[in-house]
């Protein structure tokens, strides 16, 4: 997400959606250490002022070395090592119709919510917020996507936007890419696609273009000591490249990115088994690396074969509501019509 560009609205919009959780954990009169550190981030890095400060590692000879550096306040909702959670940095780069003083007039009790959430320090519960606590988030994604009309890509499972494109109707919209240098980068497979509620055929084709198809390289590429012998000399490469990188002066290296670790790396993969600081590497580990990705790549088949043949034809979230409205209106008009013959 760090390179992907937001507009004005959609800050707005997460903000809301985090001060409704916030909201619901107050009411609840309960709150757990995590939540309670999500939010003290949230109000914290929201209410950072912009500020201006010297950069220690300025060096002026470096033509790339900035002599300042800056904090910017930051949408942050980071949970955990996990990352789950967004971290955007409210600057005019990543929003160019930002106003910050727009939301902070939006959102006037951001100082008082997290003064609050301070005093709650003392009341704070170890573990997991009980069942019976936790706030319906499903059924608020459902209703939220029942009004803007959106469905469920039938890949990552998330709600998006139909729309009609190049003939298609009613198809999940393009989601999942990151805007970098000015193009987009990457797009989930089960864009351009009917949702999953109302065909199979995204998974389909992903098991039929991507799935299968990187199985039977992987299986192809089965390791031998050939290439256990191909992996020890790129480590071997990559200790002399690192001997050489440290011994560049300290504002030469400064600048220099530094060679790339050496990985192990098989069909279909962005990043591949590290092996920098594997000391022995031999047939019996890598066959073993090679095992545990092919059994991956079969179950993610199994798995996707069984949706499919435990599919059923389903309304999406619009037409949910609509049905129930319409169930409403007819219990309604029963009712009414039951009175007046009485």
């Amino acid at each position: 997400m760090r390179n992907r560009i937001y507009n004005q609205e959609q800050i707005v919009g997460f903000i809301k959606e985090a001060l409704e959780e916030f909201t619901h954990i107050i009411d609840s009169k309960y709150i757990t250490k995590s939540e309670f550190t999500k939010f003290n981030k949230f109000f914290k890095n929201l209410l950072r002022q912009t500020k201006k400060k010297k950069n220690p590692y300025y060096y002026p000879s470096n033509p790339n070395s900035k002599k300042f550096e800056y904090t910017y306040p930051t949408f942050h909702t980071y949970e955990d090592a996990k990352c789950i959670g967004r971290y955007i940095t409210l600057k005019t780069e990543n929003v160019p119709d930002l106003d910050l003083k727009a939301i902070y007039r939006q959102f006037p009790l951001l100082i008082e919510n997290h003064e609050l959430l301070i005093s709650l320090k003392p009341n704070i519960k170890p573990g997991r917020r009980p069942k019976d606590l936790e706030k319906d988030y499903e059924a608020e994604r459902i209703k939220k996507a029942a009004l803007e009309d959106k469905a469920t890509c039938g890949i990552c499972h998330d709600y998006w936007e139909l729309v009609d494109y190049h003939g298609k109707q009613n198809i999940i919209a393009d989601h999942g890419f990151n805007i970098t240098f000015g193009y987009r980068n990457g797009t989930c497979f089960g864009a351009r696609f009917k949702s999953w509620e109302k065909s199979t055929e995204s998974k389909v084709e992903y098991i039929k273009q991507i799935l299968k198809p990187t199985l039977k390289e992987v299986l192809n590429s089965k390791p031998s000591q050939a290439t256990v012998d191909a992996l020890i000399k790129m480590v071997e490469r990559y200790k002399v490249n690192m001997d050489n990188y440290y011994k560049l002066p300290h504002n030469i290296r400064y600048d220099t990115k530094p060679p790339e670790d050496p990985e192990y790396l098989l069909p279909g993969q962005q990043r591949g088994y590290n092996l920098s600081n594997i000391k022995n590497i031999n047939l019996s580990l890598i066959t073993e690396v090679w095992h545990e990705y092919k059994s991956r790549l079969e179950n993610e088949i199994a798995r996707f074969e069984k949706q499919i043949a435990e599919w059923v034809l389903k309304p999406t979230p619009k037409e949910r509501q609509e049905d129930i409205a319409q169930t409403n209106a007819i219990n309604n008009l029963v009712k009414l019509q039951t009175m007046e013959d009485k």
